[in-house]
């Protein structure tokens, strides 16, 4: 009598999931959610960009990340707290003096 052949599993993309459980997708899902939108969003309106954190919710957040390495407005949170004095002649220099921010 010949063996019975068993049934092959069918081959995955991945050799292992890339999470063990839903929770850890969920972590997975909400860490990408704060790099790629969150983190930009924020960083450019500290640095003054209205227009561009504006712009962004029409370009799928490019825009933010334009934004987030663009050079603060001299008045703006970002430049109060982070930028030196030749950084904030640059900024003054860029935005002008007048700016509101």
């Amino acid at each position: 009598m010949h063996p019975v052949p068993r049934a092959v599993p069918p081959r995955r993309l991945l050799p292992m999931p890339l999470a063990v459980s839903t929770g850890i997708q969920i972590a997975y899902v909400v860490g990408l959610v704060v790099v790629l939108f969150l983190g930009p969003v924020t960083i450019a309106e500290m640095k003054g960009n209205d227009i561009l954190v504006g712009a962004g919710w029409f370009t799928l957040g490019i825009t933010w990340w334009i934004a987030a390495f663009r050079l603060a407005k001299p008045k703006s949170w970002w430049a109060r707290h982070f930028y030196g004095p030749h950084k904030l002649e640059r900024a003054e220099a860029r935005w002008g003096e007048d700016e509101l921010g």
